[in-house]
Order: C-alpha cells, then structure tokens, then sequence
C-alpha cells in the first residue's frame, strides 16, 4: 500500500520539533515508528532545562515584582499559578517521553484502522483544528506579551521577564499534545459508526431470521472490533493521554480562577468588550481541555450505540444469540471509555467538577482576602 500524508501527520511532525515525543513515519518500512534523533532529545533537554530553571527564579525571588493592586493574596496566587504551570509541564513532557512506546502501538492501530475503514472518509476536523490550534496560541502569545511583559513587568528583571514566557509556553505544548489526542478520539469514534454501519447491513441483509454462517461471521468479525476498540481506549489512550487529561483539568481549575479573581480585584479603564475578549483568549487553554472532554463524551455515546443496535436483533434460538447476549451481559456495566489516567471518566460530568474547583478556589482566595484587609484595618490602629 502506497503511503498516504495522514490527516494526523502535522500533529507528530510539530510534537516532535517541540521535543514531545519522537514518532515519525518510515517510507522505506512503510510504517510509524520510534525516530529517536539527536534534536528531539536536545529540545527536550533544553526545554525541561528551561522550566526547572523557571520554577527555581521564581521560588528564589518570589516576592519580587508584586504589585499593589492585586493584593498579597492575588500576587502570591498569581505567582503559584505560575510556578504549577511550569511544574505541570515538566511533568508532561518526561511522562510523554517516557511512554513513547505505548504512544507508538496507538499511532500505528489509529492509523490502521484509518487506511482501512475510514479510507474513504475525508477527516476535515484535523485539519480546521490545526489552524485553531495556531491562531489561539498566536493570539495567547501576543495577550501575553501585552498584559504581563508591557504592563505587568515593566520594571522586573530580563531574568524574571524571561522566566514568565514559560506560561505561554505551557499552552503551546500542552495544545499540541491535547489536539493529537482529540484527532485520535475523532478517529476512534468515526471508526465505531463505520462498524456500526456493518453491523446494521449485516442483520438488514439477512433475510433469515437465523443467518448464514457467513453473517455470522461478519458479526462476529465487527463485535472484536467494537472490543478492540474499547481496549485501545481504555488501556492505551487513557494511559498516555489521561494523565495529562487530568493535569490539565488540575491546572484549569487554577487557571479560571486566576483570571476570575484578577478581573474582581484589578481595575481598569478598559471597555467590557475588551476584557471580554482579553478574558476569552486567557481562558483559550481552558477551553482546549473543555473541548477534549466533549469529544470523549461523543465516543462514549457512539460505542453504546452497539448495544443499542444489537436489542433490537430478533432471538433465532441459535449460537447467535448466544453470540450477542454475551456482548450485551460483557457492556451491561460499562466502565468509562475514556479516562483522566482512571481518577475520573472525561465526560460532560467533568465540566461540573471543574466548576466545583473554580468555586472552591474562590471561597478560599476571598477569604484570605477578607483576612489580608482585617489585619491591615487592625494594623493601622
């Protein structure tokens, strides 16, 4: 089979330019495989090199650079934000680097199952999303530059300066990261409506209520997948991409609050809209993690659609239903698809567990608030 640029091959390109992890296609083999070169590791060295060099500047001279109008309480919470986003990105890159080799049996089952079930599909989500990807982390950077470098730090050191460009930076790699996992669960996905597809024509096209022993088969053939699949899911995506699913809902629910509790306390004559706007392109990350989740939710709903289809087939009193009772009775109690590294189902309900976090950190930055004027009203006495 002649290889065919897939849809997913920008992703890996620009994963391992950044040092995430080192998988590329071989022409000669005709296949994906581990390309450990020199430059990946280097970036990747560097980068690490550059984040613990971060987090220490900013642990060493934490109280440099705070400012009046966002009260104790917002400076040391900005400045903690900070630090984790850096924390949270060492962690990701060693994990991904780490588990290069599980990575690798997930590109290459995803893009089997691309050249032969959806070959004939055109995958325009990969794409599109690639260019949101750009545009946002374009868009993420020029905000930053702007709000933190031009206004925030305008008297802080090189140094300092230099250390908080690993916050954009974050979002850089962690979008990446996140958009190659939300390419693979569209494929996934789009792969068990075509199974699907097959299991509808096979029982549509049996005129015997019994079947053929070649239908039969075919069922058989498309239930594997179907379990195939679920496994893909539940083992080697959640292992390598829920970890980091759940360190970026970790950090969301720090980051909204961060942006929520600086729009309360700082103010400024700039128009609603503009804050609106600027408010938008912070929480960009955010919305990132919000729109992986959906998609993981979607390939929950398609893979119970199986089920779905599998009732409605009449009982013939033959091996076949054996054959699908004991698919139903396996999927009665379906365990999450997808996880965030098994410590929670990534799902619409996540959204609500974020907001839960979101109003947690809130109570608590407000009450240190409170606290921080209470001694300043008794200092002054």
């Amino acid at each position: 089979m002649n290889f065919q640029p897939c849809e997913l091959c920008a992703y890996y390109r620009l994963c391992r330019y950044l040092g995430i992890f080192c998988i590329d296609y071989s022409p000669t083999k005709n296949k994906f495989r581990l390309r450990r070169s020199v430059l990946c590791y280097v970036v990747h060295f560097a980068l690490q090199a550059y984040l613990v060099g971060g987090m220490s500047v900013m642990v060493i001279y934490w109280r440099r650079c705070f400012k009046s109008e966002l009260t104790t309480t917002g400076n040391h919470f900005d400045r903690l934000v900070m630090v984790i986003a850096l924390g949270i990105l060492v962690v990701q890159n060693a994990w991904l680097i780490w588990l290069q080799a599980p990575h690798l049996r997930i590109v290459r089952q995803i893009e089997f199952y691309r050249r032969n079930q959806l070959a004939n599909f055109r995958l325009l989500l990969p794409k599109r999303l690639l260019w949101v990807i750009i545009a946002t982390n374009v868009l993420y950077m020029a905000n930053f530059i702007k709000t933190c470098i031009f206004e925030w730090l305008t008297d802080a050191s090189r140094l300092f300066v230099i250390t908080s460009l690993g916050f954009p930076l974050r979002y850089l790699v962690t979008s990446f990261t996140m958009g190659t996992y939300f390419c693979m669960v569209h494929i996934v996905r789009l792969v068990l409506g075509w199974n699907q597809s097959q299991i509808n024509a096979i029982i549509d096209k049996s005129a015997d209520l019994k079947m053929t022993s070649p239908n039969r088969l075919r069922l058989r053939v498309c239930l594997e997948m179907h379990d195939r699949l679920m496994l893909l899911c539940n083992d080697e995506i959640s292992l390598v991409y829920g970890f980091i699913a759940w360190l970026s809902w970790m950090f969301a629910s720090l980051d909204v609050t961060g942006v929520i509790y600086l729009t309360m306390v700082i103010q400024t004559n700039k128009s609603i809209i503009v804050k609106l706007i600027t408010n938008v392109v912070w929480l960009s990350p955010t919305f990132m993690t919000c729109a992986a989740s959906f998609m993981s939710n979607r390939v929950t709903i398609q893979a119970n659609k199986t089920a779905k289809i599998l009732t409605k087939v009449p009982r013939t009193g033959t091996g076949l239903d054996r054959m699908i009772e004991k698919f139903l009775l396996k999927n009665l109690r379906q365990q999450p698809i997808l996880t965030a590294y098994g410590f929670f189902a990534l799902d619409k309900s996540t959204l609500f567990k974020l907001f839960t976090a979101i109003f947690t950190y809130m109570v608590i930055l407000v009450q240190f608030k409170e606290m921080e004027n209470s001694t300043k009203s008794i200092n002054k006495f």
